[in-house]
């Protein structure tokens, strides 16, 4: 069997899970959200640090040794259950553009600072708003609302971390770098990806409005958070006035739709 297939399985319960919400899953993230200790298991949000952490260690729960972004019971159901599923789904992207050009400009250790303090914000933004990092790209970060996690609530949920992050940018003006904001609903194939001994590594999301998310954050002015007008449709809220079609969008034929949250900077 090759490892595409390993991992092109078990379709029903992977929606259940990031669609509609798997039952025995939401139990634990109900429980295991309450319990204080940062950072916490993408899967079933157990602590692993602090007090929650201690708890959960004493029930035989804990970071995986193998793979540290999930706990040793919810690493061992990827490695069992590996697969995915079409799901529509809210997403956020946070690029660092010219990182290059930035890092040359600065020393090591402070552009490392700049890095960790937006990563150290945009976890601050998902734990208010239910979110999870899905993936670190470079100097980027890849945020995730799957319904089943949030009740349905996806679009809502993004929505609002697009608000709290153009507060945030607010806040930061006078030392942020040259950063892209974009929040878009699409369906995704969300599922296991496997590394290169074939053992299940983590999740990932992949398709056409990934993509589209990217280019949208590509297209930001500093200062501003896009969210695509389908992500207000899709939360029920009207679609605000100041809307702008965007154009020249590589690769994208039909580019969307955008409402534009915050002030741009004009010194960045």
């Amino acid at each position: 069997m090759t490892e595409l297939a390993k991992q092109d399985g078990n379709t029903e319960l992977w929606y259940t899970v990031f669609a509609q919400g798997h039952p025995v899953l939401a139990s634990k993230q109900r429980r295991y959200s309450m319990l204080p200790g940062a950072p916490r298991c993408k899967l079933c949000e157990a602590p692993f640090g602090g007090a929650g952490g201690f708890v959960m260690r004493m029930t035989g729960l804990h970071q995986s040794n193998r793979n540290p972004h999930y706990c040793n019971k919810c690493d061992g159901f990827l490695g069992a259950f590996p697969g995915g599923a079409e799901v529509p789904m809210a997403m956020m992207m946070i690029d660092i553009r010219n990182s290059v050009e930035l890092s040359a400009k600065t020393s090591p250790k402070d552009f490392a600072r700049l890095v960790m303090a937006m990563r150290s914000d945009v976890h601050e933004l998902l734990d208010k708003t239910d979110g999870f990092v899905l993936e670190y790209q470079g100097d980027s970060v890849f945020a995730v609302w799957p319904p089943g996690f949030v009740n349905g609530k996806h679009c809502e949920k993004a929505i609002q971390a697009a608000e709290l992050a153009a507060r945030m940018t607010a806040r930061r003006s006078h030392q942020m770098a040259d950063v892209g904001m974009a929040v878009h609903t699409g369906t995704v194939y969300i599922g296991t990806v496997a590394d290169v001994a074939g053992n299940m590594s983590g999740i990932s999301a992949f398709g056409y409005d990934v993509n589209l998310l990217a280019r949208m954050a590509g297209a930001a002015r500093p200062g501003e958070v896009l969210v695509s007008a389908a992500t207000y449709q899709g939360a029920g809220r009207p679609v605000p006035a100041q809307t702008r079609q965007l154009e020249n969008l590589k690769g994208i034929e039909n580019p969307p739709e955008v409402v534009s949250l915050g002030q741009p900077l004009l010194h960045a």
